[in-house]
């Protein structure tokens, strides 16, 4: 029985072994995920300097933090290692805090980048600075702009900023770094060094300007210089100079007289000599001559003389003034030899005065004679008369313009030069000028198309071509003409004329004439659709839609027109039509009308005499006893009054001045006046 016990026990705890044991093998045959790893944060750094790309990681980068107790301000130095070279590329924030940091010239440097002698007094706190190493060359930024972020892990940095070499070639570097705190260095604020500690032997960064005449004023710039100005000796190739101001960073000096071309040095009281650049000496300003002897208020005078300054500021010209006062002249361009001067509002006759780079006062050998334009109503007199004329044309192009007589049309003045000089150009026209009458002209981009009674000239204002229309009939006349880039169009009784090549050849094409006998004074709108002319005969207004192919008349016109009276600029259509009748009413005289329905319907613009009317773009022009001018496509118009007992006879625009082409009730010649709108 005792032994039976003992295996009975024996069996029981195997079995509660088991029971033991079993539920523990399940629980281990459980798969569980596996936790993703911890990402362990690197420094690294990527950016371009230079134009290179550069990405360098952990093990090439070295951090410092500085810090001190009780101190909340913190610095950090990260250096990276760019290359097996050993180039550098090394910041310094002096306040490392969240935000933008902009770069500046360290302050108290000798301003040398590419070479190791920008300094800073030791005196002054460490500044932020960026630079970089390569080549045995150490560069710091003078300029740009860093942005700092900080978080619980790790600061990164953002960067824009701008290097210079010795020769001056600026270049740019940018990009990012960032820095974790587990591979940064702490140590104390104690051990910052400035890389770049000062020098107390002067240095002399730049010499303004580097070229002169004796007695002119030079700026000497760079650092370690006295604020009492007996301590600083400056000499120009060993002659003494006078220093009129002094601070630590810059002097002011006068080129001594005795001085000749060579380097200048600086020494401040005990110190060692510096040598700087070369100041180059040139002679003294001559004042020889000016020409035109005369001109008006605006003009331009040229002025001759030698050692000039290319810098058109160092040059000053004063004008006499009334009560000798003087007014300073514009110099719109410089040499050596020659200014280019503009003649000053207050200027009256009298010498002129020259100075160059604050030298001696220089006076004209002769007087300066002023030109008074005669001004009346805003409007300035050209100096330039016609023969007395009923009507003018004209056309503009650019700087360059047209104009002749609308009734007898002998003559034909040309001007290229806004309208400052005009010569007549009559006789270059290549027909007879015995029985030669221009009667129209119209300007298209570089080129001008005056027709006459002997045919159709094309010109740039230097050559005159003779356009071949009828091979048969070289001489045919025309009055009006579309001119649209190569395409020109003619009409002479019924038949039409059309070029595809700016004149070089025409092809003739019938044209029905609608009922009319003579069509004249082609003109059309700015896309070419309508086409529009008159019959002098009947007075009816007409109009194509083919270019000139087929007429029909309209039931707008309403007068008659001033044909015989030589007013020709009395039709256009680039946006609405524009035309001027004579009404026959007790309002004796040429009234303007406007047609926004292709001719079929005119009302009256004003009740007063008009003579010519124009138009450019949106702008629309029309004249008489006074100027009236509209930049919104003749919706509204201001009026503006003429020199007394004039009538406009023409109009012509150049930019943003407008010319009125006048007649005076007494018959006198015919007077040109400009203004600017």
């Amino acid at each position: 029985m005792k032994t039976h016990l003992q295996k009975l026990l024996k069996t029981t705890a195997i079995l509660l072994l088991l029971l033991t044991v079993i539920p523990s093998c399940k629980k281990e045959t459980i798969i569980k995920p596996t936790p993703p790893p911890t990402e362990v944060k690197t420094s690294s750094i990527k950016g371009k300097i230079d134009g290179k790309d550069f990405a360098i990681k952990q093990d090439g980068i070295k951090s410092t933090l500085y810090s001190t107790s009780g101190d909340g301000v913190k610095s950090l130095e990260t250096i990276a290692t760019l290359d097996a070279d050993g180039s550098k590329l090394g910041f310094f924030i002096d306040d490392l805090k969240n935000g933008a940091l902009a770069l500046s010239k360290k302050s108290g440097t000798s301003l040398n980048p590419g070479t190791k002698t920008i300094k800073i007094n030791s005196t002054t706190p460490v500044q932020s600075y960026v630079y970089y190493y390569s080549a045995g060359n150490e560069y710091y930024a003078f300029s740009g702009s860093i942005e700092i972020t900080i978080t619980e892990t790790d600061i990164t940095v953002k960067w824009n900023i701008m290097f210079k070499d010795a020769s001056g070639r600026e270049f740019n570097s940018s990009g990012s770094f960032t820095i974790t705190y587990a591979s940064v260095v702490t140590k104390s604020k104690s051990e910052v060094k400035d890389p770049t500690p000062v020098a107390d032997k002067p240095t002399i960064e730049s010499i303004t300007p580097n070229r002169g005449r004796p007695g002119d004023t030079i700026a000497i710039a760079g650092v370690n210089y006295s604020t009492t100005t007996a301590d600083d000796i400056v000499k120009f190739n060993g002659t003494n100079a006078v220093v009129i101001s002094a601070t630590a960073t810059k002097l002011l000096v006068r080129a001594p007289t005795e001085g000749s071309t060579g380097a200048v040095s600086v020494k401040v009281k005990n110190s060692e000599v510096t040598t700087g650049p070369v100041f180059s000496y040139i002679g003294a300003a001559t004042f020889t001559s000016f020409a035109p002897a005369s001109a008006k208020v605006g003009d331009t005078i040229t002025i001759t003389g030698t050692n000039f300054s290319k810098t058109r500021a160092d040059n000053v010209v004063h004008f006499t003034g009334p009560q000798n006062n003087v007014f300073t002249g514009s110099v719109i361009s410089a040499t050596e030899t020659q200014l280019k001067v503009t003649v000053p509002q207050g200027a009256v006759t009298g010498k002129i005065y020259l100075t160059v780079n604050s030298g001696l006062k220089l006076t004209s050998a002769t007087e300066f004679t002023l030109v008074v334009p005669s001004q009346t109503n805003g409007w300035t007199q050209v100096d330039f008369t016609v023969s007395p004329q009923s009507g003018i044309i004209s056309a503009s192009s650019g700087n360059r313009m047209f104009f002749s007589s609308g009734k007898t049309g002998k003559y034909l003045y040309y001007s290229s030069n806004q309208g400052a000089t005009f010569t007549n150009v009559f006789n270059q026209l290549p027909m007879p000028q015995d029985t030669l009458k221009v009667n129209y002209m119209v300007a298209d981009g570089n080129y001008f198309y005056i027709t006459t009674n002997l045919g159709i000239v094309k010109t740039d204002g230097t050559t005159f071509t003779k356009l071949t229309v009828s091979a048969n009939q070289p001489n045919l006349g025309f009055t009006g003409i579309v001119a649209k880039s190569d395409k020109i169009y003619v009409l002479l009784g019924t038949s039409s004329y059309v070029s595809s090549n700016g004149g070089a050849s025409f092809q003739s094409r019938p044209a029905t004439l609608g009922g009319a006998t003579r069509l004249d004074y082609l003109t059309s709108d700015a896309g070419g659709k309508y086409f529009y002319a008159i019959d002098p005969a009947s007075t009816k207004f007409y109009k194509s839609t083919d270019q000139g192919q087929n007429w029909s008349v309209t039931t707008g016109a309403t007068g008659t027109y001033p044909l015989a009276d030589g007013y020709k600029n009395i039709l256009l259509s680039p946006a609405y039509t524009y035309a001027i009748f004579n009404t026959g009413t007790q309002l004796t005289g040429n009234r303007l009308y406007q047609s926004r329905g292709q001719g079929d319907a005119f009302v009256s613009v004003i009740d007063e005499q008009v003579n010519v009317v124009k138009q450019w773009g949106d702008y629309v022009a029309y004249g008489g006893a006074r100027f009236s001018l509209s930049n919104d496509v003749g919706t509204t118009y201001k009026h503006y009054d003429i020199p007394q007992g004039n009538i406009i006879a023409g109009i012509e625009r150049i930019e943003n001045v407008f010319f009125i082409f006048c007649t005076s009730t007494a018959g006198q010649s015919v007077k040109i006046y400009k203004r600017a709108f």
